[in-house]
């Protein structure tokens, strides 16, 4: 049987090539682009923030499918830094809504450039028609994903 002898390769399985992904095949490179300071959970903040234009923390949570309390210190260093701004939700006074800054859309440009460049240097060998599939299977895997997390809420 394949895999258990030295010489035969251990066969390749989306569980098996989803647990390389996930313990940090391709996030480990991604990361090391990233400053110091930056996270990320940050840029996808920004990102989810700006697609947005306003969103209320708890709902950028759920969106993110992180805790509130995640959120709750994320955004206050970011705000903190001058990446997201706050203000009075009009709906309810008591809860604030998040938006970009400027400073903060600038930063999300330079980011989602440099993981760009990242994710191409990982992908230089591969055929434009291999990274168009790898790019559609992403998309659907992700649809997938939110569709299932959704049915679980309702």
């Amino acid at each position: 049987m394949a895999g258990e002898t030295g010489s035969d390769p251990v066969p390749t399985t989306l569980e098996r090539e989803w647990g390389r992904l996930r313990r940090g095949q391709l996030l480990g490179p991604l990361r090391h682009h990233l400053d110091e300071a930056e996270g990320p959970l940050q840029l996808e903040i920004l990102r989810e923030v700006a697609d947005a234009g306003q969103i209320r923390a708890s709902e950028l949570a759920e969106r993110l499918h992180v805790t509130k309390a995640s959120i709750s210190r994320y955004v206050a260093q970011m705000v903190g830094t001058g990446l997201l701004a706050t203000r009075p939700d009009p709906r309810d006074g008591r809860a604030a809504l998040l938006t970009v800054t400027a400073r903060g859309r600038r930063a999300l440009a330079n980011r989602e450039a440099r993981r760009s460049r990242a994710l191409a240097r990982l992908c230089q060998e591969w055929s434009a028609s291999d990274v168009e599939a790898l790019t559609e299977l992403l998309r659907r895997l992700n649809d997938g994903i939110e569709a299932s997390l959704r049915a679980e809420r309702s």
